[in-house]
């Protein structure tokens, strides 16, 4: 049996701290997680763009890997690996598939793990702002109250939601190849989901996809108010230092 840490492609490749800061985070929880060199793709990115056929082999393919290192339950950080193993291994190999899977929030919010990180801030009352993610908001085991039970939990620390969030969210335009194909509509999704804010100091995320188009947003207009990786956020709260700095 074996607990694994997977942190997807877009995280591995391009945050490398974030990665560092959930392996922290879910070791501190759980010691028998553990990190494996080189896992294969989930293969979400591709499901847009090949036929079933393909993809159903390269499911097979993923799931062999699964068996050969006795993965039976795994925390992903990536919003959009936590919706398509949940969604497609499921549909695409049905009982075979015997892999437990948990985003980290789900992972967080587990209440004797989050008494067991006792968050709090240190520093004078911070009020954030939360993005929910599509993939995280739509996938087959919802993920939208987990992150408001996470920070309402925090001392000084107080979630101002925005006027479309939930269900309603706005997507942040980043998935499906959008922003390869329609730039300008990403471009404007994304800003108006800052335009959104309203009192919060900070915008926090849970998905590495909005994060990369929430940032760049952010430098491209000049956007003072910090986009944060949730995971980032928790790590800067253990560590007593300003988690919006």
């Amino acid at each position: 049996m074996t607990k694994l840490i997977y942190l997807g492609c877009l995280s591995t490749r391009s945050y490398e701290s974030t990665c560092k800061n959930a392996i922290k985070i879910i070791q501190f929880l759980d010691s028998e997680y553990k990190i494996i060199e080189n896992p294969p793709c989930c293969g979400s990115l591709a499901y847009n763009i090949t036929s079933e056929e393909i993809m159903k082999k390269h499911v097979e393919f993923v799931n062999e890997w699964f068996k050969q290192n006795e993965i039976t339950e795994l925390v992903t950080i990536c919003a959009g690996c936590y919706s398509y193993l949940s969604r497609y291994y499921n549909e695409f190999l049905g009982s075979e598939f015997n892999v437990k899977v948990k985003h980290l929030l789900q992972f967080i919010v587990e209440p004797e793990n989050l008494d067991k990180l006792n968050l709090r801030n240190s520093g004078k009352l911070i009020k954030v702002n939360y993005h929910d993610a599509c993939h995280l908001r739509n996938a087959p085991v919802p993920i939208i109250e987990e992150p408001r039970i996470i920070l309402n939990s925090i001392d000084n620390i107080e979630l101002v939601e925005m006027d479309y969030n939930k269900t309603n969210s706005i997507c942040c335009g980043a998935g499906g190849g959008v922003y390869s194909i329609f730039k300008e509509n990403s471009d404007y999704n994304a800003k108006a989901i800052f335009d959104n804010m309203k009192k919060g100091k900070a915008l926090l995320t849970a998905c590495p996809f909005c994060y990369t188009a929430l940032k760049r947003i952010s430098e491209e207009n000049k956007i003072r108010k910090p986009v944060i990786k949730f995971e980032d956020f928790i790590v800067k709260l253990i560590d007593g230092v300003d988690p919006i700095s």
